[in-house]
């Protein structure tokens, strides 16, 4: 074998070495690759997943928000109602008392649980307050009856 046969054996040999090295990274170049495409899909995925979420959220919060919307209105109905019906209350009950000209101990304490609710809690005053103030100068007289317009004696 001549320096030139063996020069090229050896050239090959190492050529061949070379490319067997050059294949095997760019296999590994391509199996890296391949790995992150796979995660970017991946993650691809989860962002349409958490957008999906997302938008479900958003719609339930707008449903929460009009539901919310009415349960504030009925309560703002039910306190405007319970407003009224405290202070005709609160009236027809002292205008009685003021009428008779004194008032049970009973009678006194559910009239002021009514007007602290009515002035306390829903604010109201006018009438209301007027009639109450007038009934709480009135004398206490544990003895005397009420006499209902609906007939019969009630005893407080």
């Amino acid at each position: 074998m001549t320096t030139e046969q063996i020069l090229m054996m050896i050239f090959t040999a190492v050529l061949s070495f070379l490319s067997g090295r050059a294949q095997s990274m760019a296999n590994k170049h391509d199996e890296a690759a391949a790995r992150k495409e796979e995660q970017f899909q991946r993650l691809l995925e989860q962002q349409r997943e958490f957008s999906a979420w997302q938008d479900k959220v958003a719609k339930q919060t707008a449903e929460l928000d009009k539901k919310l919307s009415h349960i504030s209105r009925c309560a703002d109905r039910l306190k405007e109602g319970g407003l009224i019906l405290l202070r005709d209350r609160i009236i027809q009950s002292c205008r009685v008392f003021i009428e008779r000209g004194s008032i049970t101990m009973t009678a006194r304490n559910n009239i002021r649980e009514m007007y602290k609710c009515y002035h306390d809690e829903f604010g109201g005053n006018g009438d209301g307050e007027f009639y109450f103030k007038e009934m709480m100068e009135l004398p206490i007289d544990k003895d005397v009856p009420m006499i209902s317009s609906f007939g019969g004696v009630r005893h407080d």
